[in-house]
């Protein structure tokens, strides 16, 4: 097993002799990797981003934008978070925008089951969403910065532009990965950063009477088994706060997937634990990978049947009813499948009355 460089954390020493704690605090985004990412990219990893992006849309889609002006929306990351909010974006914004997704790697998904990619490849394609493979984000800046050396323009010129287009746009100099690629200069209105995580670990405060907790190399706490820190029984840490390496000395993905199955022998450990019980060892259970390409599309493939691969409408209530299963109670099953179904409806009624409005428009 490679030894990993580590580092120390502390955390809080005052747990009784019966108290136990758990790390899970999820992870961020990592933009501090490219120039301009901090201060231009939104990332798409909580809640709050998502509104974010939400709210930069709608400002974006109230505007006037012409075939000659498109929206233009940059995506740096094909991997599931990537594909899925360019998939979803090019069917929001449909022939009002553009999105260009951006890939280190020359294929995108590349941890994929082969019916996912493939099945998100055709979604793409047939959006018209523009793939830039092969290519890693080297900066990213406004165009007013870029434009300022080059082009000294009057203060009516200035007034008359700003009123025109009041809001930023970007450019993002993408670089190379692979050989036989050429330098490319893309511009954009909102960009959207899925590349890269971080864990929150090291960001906890520090107190007098600390514990030294050891961290991996990416800032996760090294557990064992049973998802204890290691030299700490009484602090376990599970999801992106854990780096557990599964049997062959792979460290398991940080994944939500891993997080679940993590949670729920957390929670039965930290119960023989108090009772003087034996410790259940973690074993991950890959059921498949699902991802959402849209408002009523998606792809699933099971572990269980080799080879099958869900996707389009099927999919996409195939992956619902595995959410749905995958919730606490009956209580949750029943108030999440009725707002489902309200809104599906209300969805199917919109499309419809858009459709009619067309078709009379046009007669």
């Amino acid at each position: 097993m490679v030894v990993e460089e580590q580092c120390c954390l502390k955390v809080a020493s005052s747990l009784s002799m019966t108290a136990r704690l758990v790390l899970a605090l999820g992870a961020e985004a990592k933009l501090d990797v490219v120039p301009g990412a901090v201060e231009f990219a939104l990332p798409f990893s909580t809640l709050e981003d998502a509104c974010k992006v939400d709210k930069k849309l709608r400002e974006l889609e109230r505007r006037n934008f012409s075939k000659d002006s498109l929206i233009r929306v940059a995506v740096v990351g094909c991997g599931y978070s990537g594909v899925e909010l360019a998939a979803t974006i090019s069917e929001r914004l449909q022939d009002r925008g553009i999105v260009q997704a951006i890939n280190v790697e020359t294929t995108i998904l590349s941890t994929a089951p082969p019916g996912n990619r493939e099945a998100a490849m055709k979604v793409l394609s047939s959006r018209k969403v523009q793939l830039f493979l092969g290519y890693l984000v080297r900066c990213i800046r406004r165009v007013s910065d870029s434009e300022d050396s080059a082009k000294e323009i009057d203060g009516d010129a200035v007034q008359n532009a700003a009123a025109e287009d009041c809001h930023e746009k970007y450019v993002l100099e993408l670089q190379p990965a692979e050989r036989g690629l050429e330098i490319q200069i893309l511009e954009a209105d909102i960009v959207l950063w899925t590349v890269g995580s971080k864990p929150l670990l090291p960001q906890l405060e520090f107190c007098e009477m600390p514990y030294d907790v050891p961290l991996n190399a990416r800032g996760q706490a090294e557990t064992d088994e049973t998802l204890r820190v290691k030299g700490h029984p009484r602090i376990f840490a599970l999801g992106d706060s854990s780096a557990l390496r599964d049997s062959s000395g792979r460290l398991l993905p940080a994944t939500a997937q891993v997080a679940f199955q993590q949670a729920d022998f957390t929670g039965w450990n930290l119960w023989a634990a108090i009772n003087d019980r034996p410790l259940l060892p973690f074993r991950f259970q890959n059921l498949g990978e699902m991802m959402t390409l849209g408002r009523n599309d998606a792809a699933l493939s099971p572990s269980f049947i080799e080879g099958l691969t869900l996707e389009g409408p099927i999919g996409h209530t195939a992956r619902k009813i595995a959410y749905l299963f995958r919730l606490p109670t009956d209580e949750h099953r029943l108030k999440v499948g009725i707002s489902w179904l309200t809104k599906s409806t209300i969805d199917s009624v919109a499309s419809l009355q858009s459709t009619l409005t067309k078709v009379f428009s046009g007669s």
